[in-house]
């Protein structure tokens, strides 16, 4: 008996009411959806009623949610290369600032994390390869979540401003350098550790990108340009479907991610004539409504229950917690105190850095499928990057963003204040 359209209405209802609920507490609507992949995950549902969480969400019973959750995983990072437009963002700010953040903002954390990794690997990961687990932990524990950062500057109306325009400048440069810092570390971790085929693959995936970039861009802009509307049009959207879904299988095949194929993908397309108009008018709802539902239910569901009976869980949990928010705020701050920035405003961008959300569960969801994270971690992690989440739009608050437009929405649309 096909049980896929249950499981599918039952993950998007759940996603809109525990959104919904998210934005009447004056959180960010993000939360409330991750929030609800943990709810229909073993540790709530399992423990509340097991049959049933049998019956529709385990392992079993998921592979269409599977291969719907990896489709969506596949668009979204494709529309993240695809917006990712650090032009539009320059001369509102000094480049130093963005960069500086940057820069500090995955330096100090990388470092935490590897540390973390290193103490814990002996409780927590005994199975797992030494490097590859405590590299993935200095990454995990270095990502920031732009589209989600973007979605929270919007709903506290800072658009426009000096700190949200900086947040998001470093956020693209952080997710830019963090990717090439994972697909570099899925290399050296996964498959065959000999350093010949390690160097093999990373010289293929070289390839593929000067050809994504040198080739396949400018003839894209070539067919477009011999078209009758010199744009992308609804005829033509297919195409661009297919080359995304086929970039992910080239890098699949290569021995990354899917992602790194489609996050490819985006940045070779990055530009095209009436290409986000399209995306946006035909697919961008389809991912919204029905693929990201699946993909943080699937996230969720992937946080075993059983984890946290692991000795010493929450004390580990902990430790990850601290030393992401230190690293992560603590480093933002820093760089963005270096660069001139005054305090409060360094203080307000550290607490945008701070972020994950959406990035932080592609980069887990990564970690987990290539055996670089166990499931305790996992979960650890993904607890981590909801509670981080969770943090930034009180922290906000304090600082006035979210109140009456006319006066700190006023006020903040006047802040300039870094220091030269």
């Amino acid at each position: 008996m096909a049980i896929w359209p249950v499981q599918l209405c039952i993950i998007i209802l759940a996603t809109l009411l525990c959104g919904a609920l998210a934005k009447r507490l004056g959180q960010s609507r993000v939360v409330g959806e991750i929030a609800a992949g943990l709810l229909l995950g073993p540790a709530v549902l399992g423990a509340l009623n097991t049959d049933f969480y049998q019956l529709l969400f385990s392992n079993a019973a998921m592979p269409m949610m599977s291969q719907l959750g990896e489709l969506g995983l596949v668009f979204l990072m494709f529309q993240l290369g695809l917006h990712l437009d650090l032009k539009s963002l320059q001369g509102r700010v000094p480049m130093r600032i963005p960069v500086a953040v940057a820069l500090t903002g995955i330096v100090v954390p990388f470092a935490i994390g590897c540390a973390i990794a290193a103490v814990s690997r002996a409780a927590i990961a005994p199975q797992v390869p030494v490097l590859g687990y405590v590299l993935f932990c200095g990454v995990a524990l270095s990502i920031s979540a732009m589209p989600v950062m973007a979605r929270i500057v919007m709903d506290l109306r800072m658009e426009g401003t000096f700190t949200a325009t900086a947040a998001l400048a470093a956020a693209s440069l952080t997710d830019l350098l963090g990717w090439l810092l994972l697909a570099a570390i899925t290399a050296i971790s996964t498959g065959d550790s000999a350093w010949p085929h390690i160097a093999r693959n990373v010289a293929l995936l070289l390839v593929f990108v000067a050809v994504s970039m040198l080739i396949a861009r400018p003839l894209w802009g070539r067919i477009i340009a011999r078209g009758p509307t010199a744009s992308v049009t609804p005829r033509l959207l297919p195409v661009v479907v297919c080359y995304v879904l086929m970039s992910s299988w080239i890098t699949a095949e290569i021995g990354f991610h899917s992602a790194f194929g489609a996050l490819l993908a985006g940045l070779a397309l990055r530009g095209l004539p009436g290409l986000k108009i399209e995306w946006r008018a035909k697919v961008e709802g389809f991912v919204a409504l029905l693929l990201m539902p699946v993909f943080f239910a699937l996230a969720g569901i992937q946080a075993a229950t059983g984890s946290i009976s692991l000795p010493n869980f929450w004390l580990w949990f902990g430790l990850f917690f601290v030393g992401a928010v230190a690293g992560k705020f603590g480093g933002s701050y820093l760089g963005a105190r270096l660069s001139g920035v005054g305090q409060r405003d360094a203080s307000v961008i550290a607490a945008l850095m701070n972020t994950r959300g959406l990035m932080e569960l592609i980069v887990l969801t990564i970690g987990l499928k290539a055996g670089l994270l166990p499931p305790a971690a996992y979960t650890m992690l993904f607890i981590m990057a909801l509670a981080t989440t969770a943090m930034t739009v009180p922290i906000l608050r304090l600082f006035g963003y979210g109140r009456a437009r006319s006066v700190a929405g006023a006020t903040a649309n006047q802040s300039t204040a870094y220091e030269l």
